[in-house]
């Protein structure tokens, strides 16, 4: 081979080297201009969602700042003498305010009663909103049913989540006996003492963070106590207007009650008729059959009595064996009708040992007295009521008297001798 033939070699082999250099420098320049856009993608994306964090956390921020300064006011509305009707609307308007749902249910647990005791396991909706909800005033659910029932059984504050993580058995719970129409997102019981006083629920909130349902605790913590606060205040007042033995209203109440409803007629120029009675004989009724007995006569006849009255009349026990009704609105016709019917109903009651009573029966005698009528102010009116009652003793008992015939005076012979029996102890009549 000569030196031509060689120089002609390696002047190839030098040009197809230099072109494999070439390029594989542009495919190097190529892959690296990929790697340095798919980097600035990464970055951009890692900005963005860090901007979206900053921004989520920022929100929070502001919710969270926004209710702790709320908060207060809460518990001022919630603890300023509000009552337990007003205690649901309370919380109510607070989750709309604060949660912003597409829906919001407040519900409280009933009350259990002799006449139906598993009253107490069941909630009651007491507030909803929006007004155009499927969800119903006054619906019900068992405790320990469904979604809300779930939350108010185990005491916890429950978002969709905590709902789905639940085992097979328990979401099998979740689709009985709930509220129709209404998905729960979120809802927190409300617990005092370890009893569940009742349940909060929003649908579809517009926040779902942690801060709100932190939030929605702190509102059913607060809920709790009003709730407790307000049974216990409503219990003292109760406690405090009732008469021990009969449980109906006693002589103080009926005394204010009756000078405040004379006090709105005076100002609508509208009629109050009271109607005073005793049980006649009480005190053979106590002789022969036992104060034990005659005790619980006196309950069973003030629960008689309500049962035969109108829920805007007032009947309370006013001495010993002495009971007023007093009825708003009604003048003395028809009050004398009322008197007269409940006068009947209990002459053909079947009390106890009531055929040893010296009528054959247990009877009453009353009078009825009208404001302004008879009239001008509540002593008055029951003066002349009870003047009534003992012109009803005097003529023979088991009968009522307006007060317009009452006409005799205490100082007159046969009135006095009735005075005088009622004033020995108070069982007389």
């Amino acid at each position: 081979m000569n030196y031509e033939h060689v120089a002609l070699l390696v002047a190839v082999c030098a040009a197809v080297f230099l072109g494999l250099r070439l390029a594989s420098q542009q495919s190097t320049s190529r892959s690296l201009v990929a790697a340095l856009r798919s980097g600035a993608e990464l970055v951009q994306r890692e900005l963005h969602d860090l901007r979206r964090r900053y921004s989520q956390l920022q929100q929070d921020q502001q919710f969270a700042t926004q209710f702790l300064r709320d908060f207060p006011h809460l518990s001022r509305e919630l603890h300023s003498g509000s009552t337990e009707r007003q205690i649901p609307l309370i919380l109510l308007n607070v989750m709309m305010k604060c949660l912003a749902p597409k829906e919001a249910v407040v519900l409280i647990r009933r009350r259990g009663v002799d006449a139906d005791p598993d009253r107490a396991s069941r909630l009651v909706v007491a507030a909803a909103a929006p007004r155009q909800s499927a969800v119903k005033l006054g619906s019900e659910i068992e405790i320990g049913q469904g979604t809300l029932g779930f939350a108010a059984e185990t005491q916890r504050v429950m978002n969709r989540a905590d709902f789905d993580a639940e085992t097979a058995v328990a979401r099998a719970r979740f689709a009985k006996d709930g509220l129709p129409g209404f998905e729960p997102d979120l809802v927190a019981p409300m617990v005092f003492d370890e009893q569940t006083l009742g349940i909060i629920a929003v649908s579809r909130p517009s926040r779902m963070s942690d801060d709100a349902k932190a939030a929605l605790r702190l509102v059913a913590q607060a809920g709790a106590q009003a709730l407790h606060n307000a049974a216990a205040y409503t219990q003292i007042k109760h406690t405090a207007e009732r008469d021990g033995l009969t449980r109906i209203f006693n002589k103080r109440q009926m005394t204010q009650t009756l000078s405040e409803l004379i006090y709105e007629a005076s100002q609508k120029g509208g009629p109050v008729s009271v109607f005073l009675f005793d049980l006649d004989n009480f005190k053979n009724y106590n002789d022969v059959n036992g104060h034990v007995a005659g005790d619980k006569l006196l309950q069973l006849l003030a629960r008689l009595v309500q049962e035969n009255v109108r829920k805007a009349d007032v009947f309370g026990r006013f001495g010993g064996e002495e009971f007023l009704l007093i009825l708003p609105e009604t003048r003395l016709p028809q009050a004398l009708g009322v008197a007269e019917k409940i006068r009947w109903v209990i002459s053909s009651h079947a009390f106890p040992h009531a055929d040893r009573q010296p009528l054959g029966c247990l009877s009453i005698s009353g009078g009825v007295s009208e404001f302004p009528r008879d009239a001008q102010d509540s002593t008055a009116l029951l003066r002349a009521a009870d003047r009534a009652l003992y012109e009803a003793k005097r003529q023979g008992r088991n009968r009522v008297l307006p007060a317009a015939r009452a006409y005799l005076s205490d100082t007159e012979p046969e009135v006095a001798g009735v005075a005088a029996e009622r004033a020995g102890n108070g069982h007389g009549r």
